[in-house]
């Protein structure tokens, strides 16, 4: 299928596309973790926030986790969680919004 190919910039390390229960749709790079286990998380943790997004008025829309050595940035849309896996100090903007028309690209054809 190819969807993620325009998340192929720099610093990106890992991309993945999940369904809301985990399972992998499509994934590209070459790095831990394990594809199936970063859809899983990232899936895990947008049902997790469901009751705190409800209280701060709305849906969870995207979210972002930091370690000392990579981020991963999080769009969640329509039942499906896009997510990709960066090196710490990358242009997080510029990802972020490829990120996020990718989204809305995705939006409208799945």
């Amino acid at each position: 299928m190819r969807m993620l190919e325009s998340l192929s910039i720099a610093g990106v390390r890992q991309a993945v596309l999940a369904s809301q229960d985990g399972l992998v749709i499509e994934s590209t790079g070459k790095t831990t973790p394990e594809p199936e286990l970063l859809a899983a998380e990232l899936a895990a943790l947008a049902r997790a926030s469901r009751t705190l997004t409800r209280h701060l008025g709305g849906e969870l829309r995207r979210f972002t986790l930091a370690t000392e050595q990579r981020e991963v940035l999080v769009v969640v849309f329509n039942g499906y969680c896009l997510g990709v896996v960066v090196e710490k100090g990358s242009d997080r903007k510029s990802i972020g919004q490829e990120l996020s028309k990718l989204a809305l690209r995705l939006a409208q054809s799945l």
